[in-house]
């Protein structure tokens, strides 16, 4: 039971690792522009979807409300 307890314990601190900006990556800083506000479709759906647009082109989708507001900046780090 306690080599169990010891693997466990193992794998868990090995498993986590820092997360860095290399010199080789790129990194992209995008500001939210707008936010549209999408009703539920069905009767199945429950929730509001929030669409957040960016200065980049990018679209972001979630649920909650609270998560993002107007004038937020957004970072994308692509790995190479």
């Amino acid at each position: 039971m306690k080599t169990i307890y010891f693997i466990l314990t193992l794998l868990l601190f090995s498993c986590q690792s820092k997360k860095t900006i290399d010199k080789n990556d790129i990194v992209i800083k995008c500001v939210i522009d707008s936010v549209v506000i999408s009703q539920p479709h069905s009767t199945i759906e429950v929730d509001n979807i929030y669409t957040y647009h960016t200065s980049c082109g990018e679209q972001i989708l979630t649920k909650r409300s609270n998560v993002y507001r107007v004038g937020d900046t957004i970072t994308y780090v692509y790995k190479k």
